[in-house]
């Protein structure tokens, strides 16, 4: 052992979590290594997967980061990394298992040949198995034919885990890399597993088979097929066709994206009601956030201003509440406007045009509260929020109202949507922290401005909460009647959750069914602020973890 690497595979193997995140960022900074120092290391290294957590989170992230590092280390360590693989306990084997997947196409075919040395050693199959589905490489496709191996085995434990195995590479690379021949031997392979008598067999055909649908895997004869199958899972075809609980849960989870996926006659029959969430257009307004139009057309049909919609951007997402911008009803599109704050909205942001967001749900929450008012009306916009008021401001401005406009943000560079809102109003205001552009100051420095110069009927403001709380301050007294979106933690966004409870008045009301609109001078502002810090330290190790 070298002396460079002594003290750092001392530090690796201590219990003390401090040491270990030195030695893995020390790590990461060493070059010209040789391959006795990188084998010495990969040892050390893999000791932390052995490690108990206890639910300690941040030694529980420093086991994830030991992967990556592992991974670092490149092909020279490949092999006995698989060595470790094959003789590790499940939770272990799932880090050897991410680190070689993390490596790539340089160690698939050594990967391959392990399963010809390992044909009579289930339990080392079951391990390779788990390794090839942690690959994101097209390489990986190479694998399949031994995936396929792997489902005539007699071992129950195996032929699952090559239909999870299946599955996991369906999600992880394009169907494209996977000839149509190889693709057609695949489902037909699945789908005998559809009888197998091990329930759980089943369960792991059964998901590979609805991942391979929503990757667009099969011919649309086939996904029909898979469609009719979990029907029959399911006992909707007055068939008791299998009452394995694991089964029918899989099969009523993914039969959702075989209805999504199925042949032209049945889509055609549907026609109108499909709508697959692609982006239809994208462009950034300023750092980190970004316009979106969305195909959507029965929630343009039936948005109204101020509701709102609750997005996924991918399946294992969690669910966002975001505000819409504007829709065109005649062409089906919605449109909305993202900042990437936190991990989902980032992933969100992330999505490119032709992409498709993975599910929609809206519209959600009560319109706007709009009139015909004695004096004018003023909307007033913080950061990504000037979206959200222009639908209201046109509905304001459509019965006869004059409507004023006004944008902030720190910065010129960060303004978003002016012209968008001008279009809308009568006159807009444009304010700036640092006075780079416009007033200097914030939105209620132009709102008094406004004020100031004639009457002022209504006002709404959307945006961070800071900025609502000063209109409402401002305005109360003065006979405004003055509103504001609450950006309340949402989950189910109908009011059955409870989750965006706000108190308005001095009572309970629910952000997503009785808002998002709520009577500013109202709005316990100090109770909203508390609940919106929350979940402050759970979404940073959130947005961490996706960056590693």
């Amino acid at each position: 052992m070298t002396n460079r690497i002594n003290s750092i595979i001392a530090d690796i193997s201590s219990q003390n979590t401090d040491q270990l995140k030195a030695a893995l960022a020390e790590v990461s900074t060493l070059s010209d290594l040789s391959s006795e120092e990188k084998r010495e290391l990969a040892a050390a290294l893999s000791t932390t997967f052995y490690r108990d957590h206890a639910g300690d989170e941040e030694l529980a992230r420093l086991i994830d980061q030991s992967e990556s590092v592992l991974a670092s280390l490149g092909p020279e360590v490949a092999e006995w990394m698989i060595e470790q693989l094959v003789e590790a306990d499940a939770e272990s084997a799932e880090h050897f298992a991410g680190a070689l997947g993390q490596i790539g196409a340089p160690v698939v075919d050594l990967l391959r040949s392990w399963f010809d040395t390992s044909r009579s050693d289930d339990y080392a199959r079951i391990n390779l198995l788990l390794a090839a589905g942690r690959f994101t490489d097209p390489a990986i496709a190479r694998i399949l034919p031994e995936a396929l191996r792997c489902t005539e085995s007699t071992n129950k434990q195996v032929k699952s885990a090559a239909f999870y195995c299946v599955g996991r590479i369906f999600k992880r690379i394009p169907s494209e890399v996977v000839g149509d021949a190889d693709r057609s031997m695949l489902f037909d392979t699945l789908f005998a597993g559809l009888s197998d008598p091990s329930p759980l067999v089943r369960r792991h055909a059964v998901r590979a088979i609805g991942k391979g649908v929503r990757n667009s895997y099969f011919a649309p004869e086939q996904v029909e097929k898979s469609h009719n199958a979990f029907r029959a899972i399911l006992g909707m075809d007055h068939f008791d066709w299998d009452d394995a609980f694991i089964v029918r849960s899989e099969a009523e989870y993914q039969l959702h994206y075989c209805q999504h996926g199925l042949a032209e006659k049945e889509t055609t029959l549907r026609g109108k009601y499909h709508q697959d969430f692609s982006i239809l257009e994208k462009r950034e307004l300023c750092p980190n956030t970004y316009y979106f139009k969305v195909n959507a057309p029965l929630l343009a049909k039936k948005i109204q201003a101020g509701q709102f919609i609750i997005m996924r951007p991918n399946y294992d997402s969690e669910r966002i509440p975001l505000s819409i911008a504007g829709w065109d009803r005649e062409k089906g599109y919605i449109e909305i406007v993202i900042m990437a704050a936190g991990r989902t909205s980032t992933e969100a942001t992330q999505k490119n045009v032709g992409d498709s967001f993975h599910d929609v749900v809206g519209p959600l929450g009560q319109r706007s509260h709009v009139a015909k008012y004695e004096g004018a009306c003023v909307v007033l916009g913080g950061g990504y929020g000037t979206g959200a008021v222009i639908p209201t401001a046109r509905d304001l401005r459509a019965l006869g109202n004059k409507v004023y406009g006004v944008v902030g943000a720190r910065t010129k560079d960060l303004l978003i949507l002016v012209d968008e809102l001008k279009a809308v109003c009568d006159e807009v205001f444009v304010t700036t922290n640092d006075g780079s552009i416009g007033i200097q100051g914030f939105v209620t420095h132009a709102l008094e401005q406004i004020m100031a110069q004639e009457k002022v009927s209504m006002a709404l403001a959307v945006g961070p909460v800071p900025m609502m709380m000063a209109v409402a301050k401002m305005t109360e007294g003065k006979g405004v009647e003055t509103w504001v979106s609450l950006n309340a933690i949402m989950v189910d966004g109908t009011g059955m959750c409870g989750a965006c409870r706000v108190t308005v008045g001095g009572k309970t009301r629910f952000a997503c069914y009785h808002g998002p609109d709520f009577n500013a001078h109202q709005v316990n502002f100090d109770e909203l602020i508390k609940r919106q810090r929350m979940f402050v330290e759970q979404e940073k190790i959130a947005f961490e973890a996706m960056q590693r």
